[in-house]
């Protein structure tokens, strides 16, 4: 909790015919995170890297002809534990069987999704002139209508002539062989319409003068297909979904076969190659070690395995990869971490730090028992969400509201009324002293942390000249802590100034001034620099450390503001609501007050939560941070 795991480098020399069971193995069990070894060990930059070009572009090409087969259906596809396809060509015959029964039904799909798309804006455009009677050219600006006589054993033909363009064809009347038609179709394909009518002996009929009106009859005949084409539409998405239902087994394996050569092809990526054998290397944590090498074992005993603790490796901290261990309660404060940065393996994780800091701050500054039960609902709300990382940010605003809840009854405040209960604690605007003082206390307590922990981190790294003399070391924070109790006496009792005090604080300016004499006598100064440059930097340190814990300590003075602000707009929005009682019978003050406390939570508590974070990262990371360059991720079967 307090620190990264601990990782072990693990190196496996394994013929090559079993690298491929040796990963698969690796891979179920979800420790190994590959590295290039060559990177790290300098005798083995000469070994070759695994060529797996051609593999990548054929599981490429197996990838895309899954999305374009499996897109059809609504189901996601599931991994399955045992894969048991097992080659590319049985891939491909399974993908191709799946297509084949697929492609007919997704171009009648398409089509029938056309044509539906046709007719309904056919039938918005004839509705539009409802209930005017069915005129002629010229009425209409969008439809082209005709009406004529034609054979009627030519309708058929006419029906198929133009199948490909949108139209309708009504028929009116018959007498003998001859029935009277009216079509309808767009205006843009008047001229096509006109040749195939034209081709079949159509005899246009003028309208009558008084113009029956057909509209309803056609719009009811329009309407009957748009319900058929629907129903087919449907028919053939649920046959769709039947053969997806048939094949899904299949093709959660071609998911599963895919996924897992994805993480082949990822840890081929990092291996390198002799004649017969392939090295494969990767870091896991400590405590899997004996498993991982067993389990590497069982795959070959004849391979050669090796583990190395990083101490052993010439490799900097921040190059190994940082798995952080945490409660299931803690995790969602690793979303604040991981914006700043990943700490550097080896360091002392800050995430518990954070997630008390956080919400002591958030709680003082935006403290109210209602607005907090209102995010802790928001919060329970948004956690039905499936993805992973809207939740753990719902559980992080859960435990603000909580915090918000918590503060507010110690504050006394409902929705910014401080007569509904009484008050556990201290009124903000009523002991504004004490808040500014509890401020500032707060974050000297926050500010000497982070120096602690940046002492305990160089004595982890057995980087002494850094725990002592650093901007955040051991005689930075005595000078601090001292230059605290001194102005702690000067105001708290108002007596006279003990001079040991000063005494002690002008030694360790003088220790940090004389810092180069100190590097030369131990040798640790890397760069060559005069004397008089060297003073000159610990001048300018010097001065940086005075000013900046001065100004460290009194940000968090926006601590007791902003919860002198909350206070504040609760106090706007009510006397507002007292100038509007009389207006509409007192709805008008409460409309106030509801769209008010809207606005606090939203802005305020957005503003809060920037000012809390800031505090974290710019006066606690500050002192002790140190990133480092990536995330344990193991191989398992998921998407690279």
């Amino acid at each position: 909790m307090f620190t990264t795991s601990s990782m072990e480098l693990i190196s496996v020399v394994v013929l090559k015919e079993k690298l491929e069971a040796l990963v698969s193995r690796l891979v179920a069990l979800g420790i190994f995170h590959p590295v290039d070894i060559r990177h790290i060990e300098a005798e083995l930059q000469a070994l070759s890297p695994l060529h797996i070009e051609k593999e990548y572009a054929d599981l490429e090409e197996l990838e895309v002809k899954l999305r374009d087969v499996s897109h059809a259906f609504s189901f996601s596809l599931a991994p399955v534990r045992t894969v048991a396809l097992s080659s590319y060509a049985k891939i491909k015959e399974t993908l191709l069987e799946v297509d084949a029964a697929v492609a007919p039904l997704l171009a009648q799909s398409d089509e029938l999704k056309e044509q539906l798309k046709t007719k309904e804006a056919i039938l918005s455009q004839v509705k539009e002139y409802l209930p005017l009677p069915i005129k002629g050219k010229g009425y209409f600006t969008f439809l082209d209508v005709s009406l004529g006589e034609i054979e009627e054993k030519n309708i058929t033909v006419l029906q198929r002539s133009l199948v490909d363009i949108p139209h309708v064809i009504y028929p009116v009347k018959r007498a003998g062989p001859v029935t009277v038609i009216l079509v309808i179709g767009l205006r843009r394909d008047r001229a096509l319409i006109e040749r195939v009518l034209k081709d079949l002996a159509w005899r246009k009929v003028e309208y009558p003068s008084d113009s029956q009106d057909i509209s309803k009859k056609v719009e009811e005949k329009i309407n009957a297909e748009i319900v058929e084409l629907k129903k087919n539409v449907v028919s053939c998405h649920q046959a769709l979904q039947d053969i997806g239902t048939h094949y899904n087994e299949q093709l959660s394996q071609v998911n599963s076969f895919i996924l897992l050569k994805k993480s082949l092809l990822e840890a081929k990526k990092y291996s390198c190659s002799t004649e017969r054998t392939v090295v494969l290397s990767g870091w896991v944590p400590r405590e899997e070690r004996r498993r991982a090498m067993n389990e590497i074992r069982k795959i070959d005993p004849l391979s050669c395995v090796e583990g190395k603790k990083p101490e052993e490796l010439p490799i900097p901290k921040d190059e190994i990869p940082v798995k952080l261990v945490h409660q299931a309660y803690l995790k969602p404060f690793e979303l604040l971490i991981n914006s700043y940065g990943i700490p550097r393996y080896g360091s002392i994780d800050p995430t518990l730090f954070v997630a008390i800091s956080f919400l002591i701050m958030f709680g003082a500054m935006f403290g109210d028992l209602g607005q907090g039960l209102v995010l802790a609902l928001a919060a329970v709300l948004l956690h039905r969400s499936k993805k992973e990382t809207v939740r753990q940010a719902a559980t992080l605003l859960l435990y603000c509201g909580t915090s918000s809840s918590v503060f507010g009854l110690l504050y006394g405040s409902v929705f910014g009324f401080e007569d509904l209960i009484k008050a556990f604690w201290i009124k903000p605007m009523h002991n504004i002293t004490e808040v500014f003082k509890l401020s500032i206390f707060f974050g000297v307590g926050i500010i000497s942390t982070g120096i602690l922990i940046n002492i305990v981190n160089a004595f982890r790294d057995k980087d002494y000249m850094k725990a002592i003399f650093d901007k955040a070391g051991l005689i930075t924070g005595v000078m601090y802590w001292i230059a605290l109790g001194l102005v702690s006496k000067m105001f708290v009792s108002q007596g006279r100034i003990h001079s040991t005090y000063l005494i002690i604080i002008c030694i360790c300016l003088l220790v940090l001034f004389l810092k180069p004499l100190v590097e030369i006598v131990f040798r640790t100064k890397k760069e060559k620099e005069s004397l008089f440059v060297s003073f000159m930097e610990s001048t300018v340190d010097i001065l940086e450390v005075i000013m900046g814990y001065l100004a460290n300590t009194v940000s968090f003075i926006r601590v007791a503001a902003f919860s002198l602000a909350h206070a504040g707009l609760f106090f706007a929005i009510f006397e507002l609501s007292k100038i509007l009682k009389n207006v509409g019978g007192g709805s008008v003050s409460v409309t106030v007050i509801i769209l008010g406390n809207i606005f606090i939570i939203l802005l305020e508590g957005l503003v809060v939560c920037i000012q809390s974070l800031r505090l974290n990262y710019y006066e606690f990371f500050s002192k002790f941070f140190m990133a480092g360059k990536q995330s344990y991720k193991p191989l398992t079967m998921r998407d690279h």
